[in-house]
């Protein structure tokens, strides 16, 4: 009798470890499907999806390399716009960081025609292969670019501007950082999102029916 109370026993937990094995498999099936995929799958759409003005990107140096990289192109780089008249690596920032303190240089490699505005000042101007400046310059002023693929007589037709700004702020651990954010502005005349060329890029131009960005 002890013996077949025994194997009921073991039969029993055996089941009722398998009914728990299923049921927990389920669940994970179910929050996988329900929010982790869809999250995912979102995520990965927004990738082609072109800039939109207001759009923007925040960047902390790490504390132990020093250095950080932001690059803008087209279907590459950290601002990746969808535009197909904006070169990959179009724009290249290079940020390093101070051995002991919270002051940057930021240099800035363009592969592509760009203009450049420098903090405090009012006026675009045609921008070098190379144009650096302190992280102190721009707090409250920032730097400003316009990017496109030609400059005709000195002047952009169609472009995309991005301006660059930097601030402190405290981390949870009540230490002062500095944070750089990149914000798309003006997109003249707009990006038509309606036509849709190779490489899931797009041109410049207003979408029929649509308002100037």
């Amino acid at each position: 009798m002890d013996f077949l109370a025994i194997a009921i026993l073991d039969s029993f937990i055996l089941i009722l470890g398998g009914t728990l094995t299923i049921a927990t498999a389920g669940f994970l099936f179910v929050i996988y499907h329900q929010f982790i995929l869809p999250f995912f799958i979102l995520k990965e759409s927004d990738r082609f999806i072109p800039v939109q003005t207001g759009d923007h990107y925040d960047l902390v140096v790490d504390e132990m390399s020093r250095f950080a990289n932001f690059s803008i192109g087209s279907r590459t780089g950290q601002l990746a716009t969808r535009c197909n008249a904006i070169s990959e690596n179009h724009l290249v920032f290079q940020i390093k960081k101070s051995k002991d303190s919270e002051d940057y240089t930021i240099t800035v490699l363009k592969n592509g025609p760009s203009f450049y505005k420098p903090p405090r000042m009012d006026q675009y101007e045609k921008m070098e292969s190379k144009e650096s400046f302190e992280s102190y310059e721009i707090i409250g002023h920032p730097a400003e670019f316009r990017i496109s693929d030609k400059i005709v007589k000195d002047r952009m037709v169609n472009f995309i501007e991005i301006s660059l700004t930097a601030a402190f702020y405290f981390t949870k651990l009540g230490k002062e950082r500095m944070k750089f954010t990149f914000k798309v502005g003006k997109i003249q005349p707009g990006i038509n999102r309606k036509v849709r060329f190779r490489g899931d890029t797009y041109g410049f131009g207003k979408e029929e029916g649509g308002e100037e960005s």
